[in-house]
């Protein structure tokens, strides 16, 4: 007859025998979207940095907080962008 010993044992068992293949498979899949991310974010870098140096022109980017609160932040901004083209 079955013991509570042995019915552990065999419920231990057949746990580790799904769940070890399931971690493994986990771990490799997280690490395989580690590196796709990785690959994709290199690539468009690459892409960028190529068409910064084929165009040959400046960028510029403004980093403008609370220009959504309503307290004349946007026109500071948008009078910065303004100044830029017409230059």
């Amino acid at each position: 007859y079955c013991t509570v010993r042995h019915v552990v044992s065999l419920c231990f068992r057949l746990l580790w025998k799904l769940l070890l293949p399931l971690v493994f498979l986990c771990l490799l899949l997280i690490a395989v979207l580690v590196l796709l991310v990785l690959a994709v974010r290199f690539w468009l870098q690459s892409n960028r940095n190529a068409r910064r140096a084929r165009d040959g022109r400046l960028s510029v980017a403004f980093f403008h907080p609370y220009c959504n609160a309503g307290g004349g932040g946007e026109r500071v901004l948008w009078c910065a962008i303004r100044a830029l083209q017409t230059r």
